[in-house]
């Protein structure tokens, strides 16, 4: 790490749980574009031996621990410098009796030289566009030695050329306090200002940006520990997507696709504008920048896998059989028409309710809702498009099949969560058997606890005697619980 700044104090590190981190998603994104998912995953070629998961820079790990409470079946490792992120890590591990993760207090470099397993899957979850090219350098270093052939490594970065008309602010913002000794908030009122007079002036480069009064208040409303790792930190460098291609092709990385469905290639380059740009374009790298320079793009989930293997047709279709879905949300909550970058995507037919409905009683895989499909005289296909439908609009995402084992596992671990509701350490998610976590408010969390005959105001009053003041919404979550209860419940959240 460069001398000049510590960048570990500008780089958020308590976050919350990122869903895309969990291999079953990883796993998702190989398989749609056509590579074949790490050996070590439930449905990769080494099935049932278990895979290795690695995150560098993991701050507080609750994303790596709820992952390794619900996996079983896997090696965790989180990695982080900082010695009180990594105390509560390890705290929270051990009070929910998690044992198949282990936490590392290290920096990348420190890291290079110890001795690790081979990773199935390595994230880099707010980190890679936030260091010194060095610190990247070392990054990329640790990935080329660790993570397994076939397998994969997901990266999330702020990207050009959304970010190319904040960078006058941000360079405001870093120049007009260096060497002053204020708090975040206190630097960005001085760049506000400065940058308001500027803008006045009509001065070019910032006329030029689009930025106005407006765009600054509303990045005044960020968390300031976000606002201090874009903005206030010297190392913080938003990269073109063609850049993190030569990155990872650089240690025979290729990339699978990002991690959202809904701005996959083969999702966009059906419709125009992204089809006439991005054609033109003979390699994936420029494909992705048409698509970037089109959406205008700040922020990119993207996976890349070592060695590229690909999958044949036949095998792909195999193995998406054994994939399995779950809602995001209530069922009643589903939209079937949606905005998504090409337009809005309409789909309200009895399939999809069918399925719907199929998958509010418990998240199912693929194989089984074609099976549901066909059992009703309905096209199997028509499963296939609403389940693309679903995961493009962002209502439902990929799991794992639960398992017994899992599932104890996450039980045990959902009673201690509970017992945190209301403390300076309470989580908002639980993990099940499914691979992964779901959101699951604090209110919500104590209301699990409470009589279900129980009136939902005097469930609010209960609930708000263990919590901080939270204004109306305890009583608005206590009015929705018993909708959002049979959700809860098809995850194996319960008491």
């Amino acid at each position: 790490m460069a001398d000049e700044q510590n960048t570990d104090s500008m780089i958020p590190g308590a976050r919350a749980f990122a869903r895309e981190l969990a291999p079953s998603f990883i796993d998702h994104t190989c398989i749609v574009n056509g590579f074949a998912p790490p050996d070590g995953s439930p449905l990769g070629e080494g099935v049932g031996a278990g895979f290795a998961w690695c995150e560098l820079h993991c701050g507080s790990a609750v994303t790596a621990t709820l992952l390794a409470g619900s996996n079983p079946q896997g090696d965790f490792h989180a990695i982080d410098a900082r010695a009180p992120l990594i105390g509560q890590a390890r705290k929270f591990a051990k009070d929910a009796n998690v044992r198949n993760i282990a936490f590392h207090e290290a920096g990348i470099e420190q890291a290079l030289s110890m001795s690790f397993p081979p990773f199935d899957y390595i994230v880099l979850n707010g980190i890679y566009s936030w260091v010194p090219m060095m610190e990247r350098g070392l990054i990329l270093s640790f990935v080329r030695k660790f993570l397994k052939p076939g397998g994969a490594v997901l990266v999330t970065y702020n990207a050009r050329p959304g970010w190319n008309r904040l960078d006058p602010f941000r360079r405001i913002f870093r120049e007009a306090t260096r060497g002053r000794n204020l708090d975040v908030k206190a630097r960005f009122d001085v760049a506000r200002d400065i940058y308001a007079k500027l803008l006045e002036a009509k001065a070019p480069a910032i006329a030029a940006s689009g930025v106005t009064p407006a765009t600054i208040a509303e990045i005044e409303r960020i968390p300031l520990d976000v606002i201090a790792a874009d903005y206030a930190n010297d190392f913080a460098e938003p990269l073109y997507v063609t850049e993190a291609f030569s990155d990872f092709a650089a240690i025979d990385c290729a990339f699978a696709g990002p991690i959202e469905m809904a701005e996959s290639a083969t999702v966009l380059m059906g419709h125009e504008p992204f089809k006439s740009a991005m054609e033109r374009m003979p390699h994936a790298a420029g494909k992705e920048l048409a698509k970037d320079m089109l959406r205008d793009t700040r922020f990119r989930r993207d996976v890349f896998v070592r060695g590229g293997r690909r999958m044949a047709a036949d095998n792909r279709a195999m193995v998406m059989t054994g994939l399995a879905f779950a809602l995001e949300q209530p069922a009643a909550n589903t939209r079937y028409d949606a905005k998504v970058p090409y337009g809005e995507m309409r789909f309200d037919n009895p399939h999809a309710r069918a399925l719907v409905d199929a998958l509010e009683k418990a998240p199912r895989t693929l194989g089984e809702l074609i099976a549901e499909a066909h059992a009703r005289s309905a096209d199997p296909q028509s499963a296939v498009a609403n389940v693309h439908a679903l995961l493009v609009t962002g209502q439902i995402r990929p799991v794992y099949r639960a398992t017994p084992e899992a599932e104890k596992g996450a039980r045990a671990m959902q009673s201690v969560i509970r017992a945190r509701a209301g403390t300076a350490d309470a989580i908002g998610f639980m993990p099940t058997a499914y691979g992964t976590a779901f959101a699951m408010p604090v209110p919500d969390q104590i209301f699990l606890g409470l009589p279900r005959t129980m009136p939902a105001d005097e469930m609010a009053r209960t609930a708000a005697e263990s919590l901080p003041p939270m204004g109306d919404i305890v009583l608005t979550r206590a009015r929705a619980f018993a909708r959002n209860l049979p959700r809860y419940e098809a995850l194996g959240i319960s008491t």
